[in-house]
């Protein structure tokens, strides 16, 4: 939202300064293709997302011959040869499964790929519902990034700013559209053009820079405790970001020496990402395993 962590029930504005704030945020993701290798595009088969904003989704594309990711390509909305399909023929875990709250329309015009529910207006007070949904407004979109695979695995990350969903939509008097067109498809459009980026944590990766400035072991490291070491001789300060897999920040040091070393703990099991920066900018983020 903005600058802040996505919040159900938390305040915000759009680029027309109107007050919003958000109850039901879902949306379906589609029409997968990997952007890798010098501009070769493979597809994500069968891939259906549901994405429920309350919380940050992960989701395992499969087994690709993917060694440098340059661009992601995806679809909001549900593809028109599943789009008309009965929610009943799919298991309730499926994506495409019967919902509640439902995100099926009907026969006729398919899946809502959009589904924003809330309230504006400065007391917050006049109802906000944007459905959208339409074969015509399923057209893909595109994240340019760089991932590079490191022991057979690339993690690719994208934000996703979710006040940008409602921009140069008028929402402060309430509005409730359920439709193709409108400011239902505009808020598709918004979300095709305006609402997702590469994350600063984007590339599961070690970067061939990182290893010029920095050094951590040992990694994997079975204790959640690893050593990083600033190899840099260069007489200024650095920083050191270390994030868990879905981009959230687990702890910051500032003010770092060169040729120095220091204690790098993770909270659990799992795959962090080691960032050293200078000035502001980043040198290099290296893929730290917990086991």
């Amino acid at each position: 939202m903005g600058g802040q962590d996505f919040a159900m029930n938390s305040p915000a504005k759009n680029n027309m300064d109107h007050d919003f704030e958000f109850t039901r945020l879902e949306y379906y993701i589609s029409g997968i293709t990997i952007i890798h290798d010098n501009g070769t595009a493979t597809p994500v088969p069968d891939t259906w997302i549901l994405v429920n904003a309350a919380s940050a989704t992960e989701v395992e594309l499969g087994s690709f011959p993917v060694t440098e990711v340059e661009a992601i390509h995806f679809t909001i909305g549900v593809d028109p040869e599943h789009n008309h399909l009965d929610p009943a023929s799919f298991p309730s875990s499926h994506p495409l499964g019967p919902k509640s709250p439902s995100m099926h329309w009907g026969w006729t015009a398919g899946y809502r790929f959009l589904a924003l529910e809330g309230y504006g207006g400065p007391q917050y007070n006049q109802l906000v519902q944007l459905h959208g949904l339409g074969d015509q407004n399923y057209i893909k979109s595109r994240v340019n990034l760089h991932a590079t695979a490191t022991n057979n695995e690339v993690t690719i990350h994208l934000d996703a700013d979710y006040t940008r969903a409602l921009e140069n939509i008028s929402v402060n008097g309430g509005i409730v559209e359920h439709s193709e067109t409108g400011a239902a498809q505009q808020a598709l459009e918004n979300f095709r053009n305006l609402v997702f980026s590469p994350s600063q944590v984007n590339t599961g990766i070690s970067d061939v820079n990182a290893e010029e400035y920095f050094s951590l072991y040992p990694n994997p490291t079975q204790d959640g405790l690893a050593f990083l070491t600033i190899n840099s001789t260069e007489d200024e300060d650095y920083e050191m970001t270390l994030t868990d897999m879905l981009g959230r920040q687990i702890s910051n040091l500032k003010v770092l020496k060169p040729n120095t070393t220091i204690d790098v703990r993770v909270p659990e099991a799992g795959i962090y990402f080691v960032r050293l920066i200078q000035n502001g900018q980043s040198l290099g983020v290296v893929k730290l395993i917990s086991q």
